[in-house]
């Protein structure tokens, strides 16, 4: 029997980046300190996969009508903002009686919406909560009335915050989060399973690519922050230049954004590269086909926490090409294990991607620092261990404070 009892608290249920390193967390966590569950909303990928580790799912938290709340406003609708002081405190006795009726011990929140109730929940049960936080928390993400709830959460309700950077926690204390609330504790991946799914020779297979044909690709969802016309357009730059090279974009739009990949689709095919970028759609073997790369493309325009996608082309030996921003630096050693552009710089990013594959020596230097990089600041062993490290000061923290009271 585990020492404590853990929940974690997720509004979404698609796997996005923050649930795949939480499920990575939850599957390497040591089952003899902590027994975890997952409160959600209702089904989806995110619990069926919880479900597969033997992690107890709560469904119905929050409301449905409280997932409709935005980074930027309180709701699609008049109705739904008018509803959300009621909605927000239905959703908060709820999850409070779960965490007391199932003798929870902590919270621990993983999404910007379980943050806000997550935290009213475990206080209201007389239990810590911890938030693990995936967002820059600023005005290019958030609304004033957001983020001065991040503000006052943070400083009043959260035993402490654990930012995927550096860069997640510097924007949080410049909201004014005292510095010893929040600790910055990379997402970590798992480095050794990565390897062994690198076999460049198999993943060109698909698409009739020799070994000796150039390939610059973008991994990710398809949306337009995340910059994939910009990588188009640098496509066609970079191809006046290199006439062999071949272009991927690796992803999909979410559901009711699919006008956009027509739209990306026709613009590739305006700049004459109907022949050269290949778009795949949605893979679940994602990792298996960013091996046939040469190298990494991350072109996001907003300031990115912790693009994770640099972490597991780095694993696989890949140079990148990254917009800075954000993260971006806390992970890439601009010259060493990749190069740096400007956000949103088409000619930069042309540039950097023709300079890495007319170099095919340099190229393979770049990734193998890359390697060795994400290998000493990025395992899942590591990161996973200093996650339940902070968890459990937290749970020893609280203890002690009711002991002496």
């Amino acid at each position: 029997m585990a020492e404590y009892r853990l929940l974690v608290v997720n509004h979404a249920v698609e796997i996005g980046g923050a649930e795949r390193v939480l499920l990575r967390f939850l599957e390497r966590m040591d089952r003899a300190l902590f027994e975890p569950a997952l409160a959600c909303p209702h089904a989806g990928p995110l619990t069926e996969e919880a479900e597969k580790l033997g992690i107890a799912v709560h469904l119905g938290y929050p409301s449905a009508r409280l997932l409709e709340v935005k980074r930027k406003s309180l709701g699609a609708s008049r109705l739904s903002m008018l509803a959300y002081p009621y909605d927000m405190a239905v959703t908060v006795v709820r999850l409070a009686s779960l965490v007391r009726r199932n003798g929870y011990d902590l919270v621990l929140t993983n999404s910007a919406k379980a943050d806000i109730y997550g935290s009213l929940a475990a206080r209201l049960a007389g239990r810590p909560v911890v938030w693990r936080l995936h967002d820059i928390v600023d005005r290019a993400a958030f609304s004033r009335l957001n983020i001065l709830l991040f503000r006052i959460f943070a400083s009043f309700l959260a035993s402490r915050v654990l930012a995927v950077s550096r860069a997640v926690r510097d924007a949080l204390m410049a909201r004014g989060v005292r510095a010893d609330k929040v600790v910055a504790v990379y997402n970590g991946i798992d480095i050794e399973g990565l390897r062994g799914e690198a076999d460049r020779e198999t993943a060109r297979a698909e698409w009739g690519l020799a070994a000796e044909v150039p390939l610059a690709g973008m991994v990710g969802r398809l949306v337009d922050w995340k910059g994939p016309d910009r990588f188009i357009a640098a496509a066609a730059l970079a191809g006046s230049e290199l006439p062999q090279a071949r272009f991927m974009l690796v992803g999909d739009a979410i559901f009711g954004e699919k006008d956009y990949v027509q739209e990306l689709k026709a613009m590739a095919s305006r700049l004459d590269l109907d022949e050269r970028m290949i778009f795949t759609g949605f893979r679940e073997d994602a990792l298996e086909v960013m091996a046939g790369l040469d190298v990494l493309v991350h072109a996001s325009l907003l300031p990115d926490p912790l693009p994770t996608v640099l972490i597991e082309a780095m694993a696989l030996g890949l140079p990148v090409v990254a917009a800075d921003g954000g993260g971006v630096r806390e992970i890439v050693e601009d010259g060493v294990t990749g190069l740096v552009v400007p956000p949103g710089d088409v000619r930069a990013m042309s540039d950097a991607v023709v300079k890495i594959l007319s170099d095919r020596a340099g190229a393979r230097d770049m990734g193998e620092a890359g390697r060795e990089r994400a290998s000493s600041l990025f395992d899942i062993g590591g990161q996973s261990r200093r996650l339940e490290q902070e968890l459990l000061a937290v749970l020893c923290g609280e203890l002690e404070s009711r002991v002496k009271d």
